[in-house]
């Protein structure tokens, strides 16, 4: 049961709607789970005052955000031409690392064929691995050509670091001490929250892709 101290902050129906790429067909469905004993202190009726209205108020639900993933999480793919669900879908998964490549003279083709590439080889790395890897296209500021910011999730294993390099050499040139060319970190949500995916979610003009 939830104490006051842990009461910090409760979502309604459109805000959770901002948050998630869902309808409100599918939100009806999710938030049946709530009539379970579990689950019943994690929402409430709150009641707003009107003004100017018949209505002296209105009553809506709030959920607390502590539940809101196992509620609204695990959404499907949604689809790609719907670029405010993707940016919903992108800031609702749990990457686990955030990478950039800036091969030289390369064009968006060419940056899809590599991002490809990178996804079918770390497939390989683990066969229990289940890889998801969402990339974006963007024009490189000083010359005619284009780069790739991309986020990559590893689930039931664990992808080193230095595997992930390997594969990037085989599509980008090293990294030297003039020039960055292959960037890998792990994604770090306690310091970067959602900061690292909305940077590849920030231009979709040249392509983007999610690749499952």
């Amino acid at each position: 049961m939830l104490n006051n101290k842990e009461i910090k902050e409760w979502y309604n129906k459109n805000e959770i709607l901002e948050l998630y790429p869902m309808g409100v067909t599918t939100y009806k469905k999710r938030i049946k789970k709530l009539s379970t004993p579990s689950l019943k202190d994690y929402t409430r009726i709150a009641t707003m005052s009107l003004e100017n209205s018949n209505l002296k108020s209105v009553k809506y639900r709030e959920i607390h955000k502590s539940i809101l993933n196992e509620l609204f999480g695990n959404i499907r793919l949604p689809n790609l031409k719907n670029t405010s669900k993707v940016i919903k879908w992108v800031n609702n998964n749990n990457w686990d690392w955030v990478c950039n490549i800036v091969p030289c003279k390369t064009y968006p083709y060419e940056l899809e064929c590599k991002m490809n590439f990178v996804f079918n080889e770390l497939k390989k790395l683990n066969k229990e691995c289940k890889v998801t890897l969402y990339y974006s296209i963007e024009k490189n500021t000083e010359d005619e050509y284009y780069h790739s910011h991309f986020l990559i999730k590893n689930e039931f294993c664990s992808i080193p670091q230095n595997e992930i390099m390997k594969i990037l050499e085989l599509v980008a040139e090293k990294n030297t001490s003039k020039e960055t060319r292959i960037y890998v970190k792990p994604y770090d949500y306690k310091n970067f929250g959602n900061d690292g995916s909305n940077y590849t979610l920030k231009y979709f003009k040249y392509g983007y892709e999610i690749l499952k």
